[in-house]
This record gives structure tokens, C-alpha cells and sequence, in this order.
């Protein structure tokens, strides 16, 4: 009984293949939504302050946005490019 239960929560308790990265597309998709919203109701209170139509609204929302899809292409490639680090294909790359 007592050895059944160790390995129960053995297996509980170490990440498995599939639920290793299942926090890290959490965390990613946080990242891509949050910014982009903080920035429109910041934008929205600005508007609300001064009296404008959605004019900051808009124009922080669009910054938080290319601002996160800035950030996303970056990690992107310097995750590709560390992966790629030695594979035939990848030195016509690194001899620029």
C-alpha cells in the first residue's frame, strides 16, 4: 500500500512530456493579451479624463499591441537561432 502510494505521488508530482509546457503556453498567451488590454484601458481612462473621443484609446492599444508582437518575433528568432546553432542549414545564416 505504502509503495503504491509513493509512486502515485511520484507520478503526480514529476512533470510529464505533455505537461511540461503547458505553463509556458499559459504564460505566452498571457503575454500576448495583457499588454495589449492594460494599454487600451489606460488609453480608455486617458480619454475619460480629457474629454477625447477614443483617439488614445486607440493609439495605446495599437502601441501595446506592436509592442507584443515585437517581442514575440525577437524571442521567436533568438529561440530558432539557438536551436539552429550548428545544423547545415542554419550556416549559410551565421556567415553573414
Amino acid at each position: 500500500m505504502r509503495a503504491r502510494l509513493k509512486q502515485a505521488l511520484k507520478r503526480a508530482f514529476t512533470p510529464s512530456a505533455r505537461g511540461r509546457h503547458r505553463g509556458e503556453g499559459i504564460a505566452s498567451s498571457l503575454e500576448l493579451v495583457a499588454p495589449a488590454v492594460l494599454f487600451a484601458l489606460l488609453g480608455l481612462w486617458i480619454d475619460s479624463a480629457l474629454g477625447t473621443a477614443p483617439l488614445f484609446l486607440l493609439l495605446l492599444f495599437a502601441f501595446g499591441a506592436a509592442g507584443t508582437f515585437a517581442s514575440a518575433y525577437y524571442r521567436y528568432r533568438a529561440r530558432s537561432d539557438a536551436l539552429d546553432a550548428g545544423k547545415p542549414w542554419a550556416r549559410r545564416r551565421e556567415a553573414r
